[in-house]
């Protein structure tokens, strides 16, 4: 269900942020439709083909990262990818975790809604939504078939599909299939126990542990387009809060193991061990300070070499990027301001604004758009937002406020 025009404007003006609907996030994306059409020309076909890349898109806080990796999810979502966004807490503590992260997080394609059900399960049944019992077959011979996955996670997934989708549907034996695809920590099943029950079942038969948490990484990333859909695309969002316990000159074990992993993706991607994905990681500046100071082998593959005499325009698809080079106008810019409070006068016109009120509003948020652009201040961006759906929420006459949505 879409979200009101008032309520959004509501969630603006107290958040800075829209809420969690997909939709909601792409209507006030201003100076992401150059980026976003690129990653639709360049990156989505690539995936489709089975290509990988990664990209770690940098600013300050309140600058528009978030935005970016939901608006991009939606972008995804809408032309046939599998999306999962995960927030940075813990997934990189170990790879299992990693699996564990992108697993609970994969959202079929569709229209994007970051509180839809979601999982691993999920997206393999949505993949057999509205295909007759030749087309289940088909989806299944293609896993069976596939020598990319590992085999033990390749017969697990084969397993769901034909008990828990297409076959006779053993509650007890889906539930147990499903936790091990998702790796589900409080839900035990024994393997040995398992075959004796169900001797039919594939062999060999995978359970994620430490031993084969990498392999079954690769083939969680590569499962969306073995089953048909036009590739993952993983949003990893490494909040300011994940950061503040890594400021310290020396790290701890476990978040030198965190570096250590993110820099595994980074090398598998450069060989090509991962297929079919797209990972977008949003971090602060401060990560590539941690990460040259704690973990120069990591900074060493993402930052770029400024060379003076190539100064240029910047390349986007570069493995470490500026937010603001995404950005077409950029918050630098009061032409970006300008998109953007057009947008949330949009919203304003959707929820009743008046004609002269909008031209009011019109103009007194291209004079704060201005006072924007040329400020340093982080998060200028969020604080632009609050003020101007504020604005122009204030000015929707009270009649159509009290009315409520059909």
């Amino acid at each position: 269900m879409e979200v009101a025009p008032l309520e959004l404007l509501a969630h603006l003006a107290a958040m800075g942020t829209p809420p969690d609907d997909g939709t909601a996030v792409l209507r006030v994306s201003a100076g992401l439709q150059r980026s976003l059409e690129r990653v639709e020309r360049e990156t989505l076909p690539f995936i489709a083909a089975g290509g990988g890349e990664i990209q770690f898109v940098f600013g300050p806080y309140g600058r528009g990262k978030t935005h970016f990796l939901k608006a991009l999810a939606q972008w995804a979502s809408e032309r046939g990818c599998v999306t999962a966004y995960v927030d940075c807490q813990r997934p990189f503590e170990s790879l299992v975790e990693t699996y564990r992260a992108i697993a609970s997080g994969m959202v079929p394609p569709g229209r994007h809604n970051f509180f839809a059900t979601t999982g691993i399960t999920r997206t393999i049944e949505a993949c057999f939504t509205g295909l007759d019992a030749t087309g289940q077959r088909m989806v299944i011979e293609r896993l069976k078939a596939d020598q990319a996955l590992s085999p033990d996670f390749r017969n697990l997934v084969v397993a769901y599909c034909t008990e828990g989708v297409a076959g006779s549907g053993d509650e007890d034996l889906v539930d147990e299939l499903e936790a091990l695809l998702a790796s589900t920590p409080t839900f035990r099943v024994t393997l040995g126990k398992l075959y004796r029950r169900h001797p039919s079942l594939p062999r060999p038969l995978g359970k994620l542990a430490r031993r084969n948490a990498a392999v079954w990484l690769r083939s969680l990333l590569s499962l969306p387009q073995v089953l048909g859909y036009n590739g993952l695309v993983v949003l990893f969002d490494e909040t300011e809060a994940s950061l503040r316990s890594r400021r310290t000159p020396i790290l701890s074990r476990r978040q030198q193991a965190h570096l250590a992993h993110i820099r595994t993706f980074v090398d598998h991607m450069a060989i090509g061990a991962f297929r079919g994905c797209a990972i977008y990681y949003a971090v602060t500046e401060e990560f590539i300070e941690i990460a040259g100071r704690n973990l120069e082998a990591l900074s060493q593959r993402i930052e770029r070499v400024r060379m003076p005499e190539l100064d240029g325009a910047p390349n986007q698809r570069a493995v470490w990027v500026n937010i603001d080079e995404l950005t077409n106008p950029s918050p630098q810019d009061p032409l970006f301001y300008s998109d953007l409070g057009n947008r949330i006068i949009d919203i304003g016109r959707e929820a009743g604004l008046r004609s002269s009120d909008v031209r009011d509003a019109s103009e007194l948020l291209a004079d704060v758009g201005e006072e924007y652009a040329n400020s340093i201040t982080e998060g200028r961006v969020r604080d632009f937002v609050k003020e101007a759906a504020a604005l122009v929420a204030e000015n929707v006459p009270p009649a159509v406020s009290q009315e409520k949505p059909k």
